[in-house]
């Protein structure tokens, strides 16, 4: 038991990264090849391969976010060159109160580079990166890789360099949607063996799969354009997080945890409140025999030994988390996102968990976190 608090949700996005952090670790090859930052259109970009893939934090200096979020960044001080110093990251987690955070890396690459060697060197040079970084204080930093979704053997083969055996990375980022085949396949079972091998949890983190829904950007190009209309981008980041179901459902389904009782896997930012429903709904057609010759273990009592999910400001999940998921669960800042809750944690933590017991409150925001990456 703790009375520390740990965010199991912040972000290293490529937007705040350093504009050397891919070529100066990229073979000779591919350096040119690798996200660089270029001017375009009159603004600093990272460009992959070709293809433009964002910002680089040099033009917040000239446009801030303006939301209430960014705002109330702005007065705490937040600068967009802390996220990636580790020396001002820390001092954002003090004004924080936070001893702890789980940090995830770039995303929506494989959106935008398709070539299979740029993807592996582009992600190879994040994870030295990112093993780099938490050097500073690794009871602090808790950092996730990326690993590729082009193959299922690249995948295992980039888990098995940054595993326990390999850079001691606990956890690795898959972007599912990119993948040549659904994440229920069978194809995948090289990544699933390698991550129960190397004590590496799975993430699986939600606003991957542009276009799933029918609300929010549709692609890539125009998320990059910035011109989805309000309704739309404010309905698609109203119920974005409940897009992990079917990720959720096929991990389950598929066999992958019986098959591997040693593998942890996690559904990032998903929030939690829509998760008994699934978990009954699944119980339910699982009495019923539905899942025969597919699995032989309740899905709920798989979920509970194997799987965790993250959330923000989810009242209603944090109310049913004790009934359905008490270790399972886990509180998170969503640091230095503009759909996050720094530097107001600790008020977000009173209004979500005020009417918990002390004991539950400690799982959701310390142990059950702690007890997924193994933590000190």
């Amino acid at each position: 038991m703790s009375d520390r608090i740990i965010s199991a949700d912040g972000h290293m996005d490529l937007f705040y990264l350093d504009e050397d952090t891919f070529r100066s670790r990229a073979p000779a090859n591919l350096k040119d090849r690798v996200p660089n930052v270029h001017t375009v259109d009159g603004k600093p970009t990272w460009v992959g391969d070709g293809a433009v893939m964002g910002g680089h934090r040099a033009w917040m200096g000239r446009q801030p976010m303006t939301n209430h979020r960014g705002r109330r960044m702005r007065e705490a001080g937040w600068e967009p060159t802390h996220p990636s110093d580790p020396k001002l990251r820390a001092k954002d987690l003090d004004i924080d109160d936070i001893a702890a955070e789980v940090i995830y890396g770039i995303r929506f690459v494989e959106d935008s580079i398709k070539d299979p060697d740029v993807i592996t060197a582009t992600y190879r040079a994040y994870n030295d990166f990112i093993a780099e970084f938490c050097e500073y204080d690794r009871n602090r930093f808790i950092g996730i890789a990326d690993i590729p979704a082009h193959s299922p053997d690249a995948a295992a083969a980039e888990v098995r360099r940054i595993g326990k055996n390999g850079l001691g990375l606990k956890g690795a980022l898959f972007d599912f949607f990119n993948g040549p085949a659904p994440i229920w396949h069978e194809m995948w079972e090289p990544m699933w063996a390698a991550a129960e091998e190397e004590q590496v949890a799975l993430s699986f983190h939600i606003g991957a799969g542009h276009g799933t829904t029918t609300v929010g950007p549709r692609s890539a190009e125009e998320k990059l354009r910035g011109d989805t209309p309000k309704v739309s981008k404010e309905a698609h980041i109203a119920v974005v997080a409940m897009q992990a179901d079917e990720c959720l459902v096929s991990i389950i389904l598929c066999g992958a945890l019986e098959r591997h009782p040693a593998l942890k896997v996690v559904m990032a930012e998903s929030h939690i409140g829509w998760i008994p429903y699934v978990l009954e709904r699944l119980d339910t057609k699982f009495r019923e025999g539905e899942y025969e010759g597919m699995i032989s273990t309740p899905p709920s009592a798989l979920f509970r030994r194997q799987m965790w999910a993250t959330f923000q400001d989810d009242k209603v999940g944090a109310q049913l988390a004790e009934e359905y998921a008490p270790e399972n669960f886990c509180w998170a800042s969503d640091y230095p996102h503009r759909d996050g809750i720094w530097p107001d944690s600790q008020e977000f933590i009173a209004q979500t968990m005020g009417g918990l017991s002390d004991k539950m409150r400690r799982r959701l925001t310390a142990d059950n976190v702690t007890r997924l990456y193994n933590l000190q």
